[in-house]
């Protein structure tokens, strides 16, 4: 278990971590909202746009914010990896948006929205207070 300067010291950046988790989240479920209505009648291309780009910004919030937390543990780099794919994926998935490259497009959100559940997940665990990966965490029966 970290001491408790080591706990105080992580905390903002496990607070702001959440924050930017739960952030990418609700710009997810923005974006499935307008791909409906993209897909369907062919409105809300430019919020499905902009809610990419805010996308962008909460995902590289949400890296750099567990690479903060990392960085004041000393360990649990896994995590800022992570953030970093879902980054990362939600560029490529940005240049596969439009024409015969869709196809890519709508499958690859699913690497984003697990990769994006499973870290929020994590963060809201007690395993993630203690800095444990969720491999280590202790399960109660």
């Amino acid at each position: 278990m970290p001491s408790a300067d080591q706990q105080m010291s992580s905390r903002p950046f496990l607070l702001t971590s959440r924050f930017f988790a739960v952030a990418t989240i609700v710009v997810v479920v923005a974006l499935f909202g307008t791909a409906g209505a993209l897909v369907q009648s062919g409105e809300l291309k430019e919020v499905h746009g902009a809610s990419a780009i805010v996308l962008h910004v909460v995902a590289g919030g949400l890296m750099v914010a567990l690479a903060g937390l990392a960085y004041s543990r000393g360990r649990g780099w896994w995590s800022a990896v992570v953030a970093f794919v879902i980054l990362a994926f939600s560029f490529l998935q940005a240049s596969l948006g439009e024409g015969s490259t869709l196809r890519f497009h709508v499958p690859g959100s699913l690497v984003i929205v697990l990769g994006t559940a499973w870290l929020t997940v994590w963060l809201f665990s007690a395993a993630a207070v203690d800095g444990k990966a969720p491999s280590t965490a202790k399960r109660v029966p």
